[in-house]
């Protein structure tokens, strides 16, 4: 993922969300493999995570610009 002046927020939640979605896992093992193995995965995790926040967002915002008015429709209902 090419990091972009702004994607920092996309960070900021991916790194909350996968902290706490490990929460019960953020004592490092003592074998320094699985701490590797740990902060690897969980460093893998944040990067997707940060790419589909940001892919959603994109999303959003480009369905939001072809078609202003659905945000009114939405409220609507």
């Amino acid at each position: 993922m090419k990091v972009s002046q702004g994607d920092e927020r996309f960070f900021e939640l991916a790194i909350q969300t996968v902290l706490h979605n490990n929460k019960h896992r953020l004592t490092l093992p003592a074998d320094v493999g699985e701490r590797d193995l740990f902060l690897q995965d969980m460093s893998r995790e944040i990067l997707q995570k940060a790419q589909t926040f940001k892919r959603i967002t994109d999303t959003a915002i480009r369905e939001l610009e072809s078609d202003p008015n659905a945000l009114l429709w939405e409220g609507a209902r």
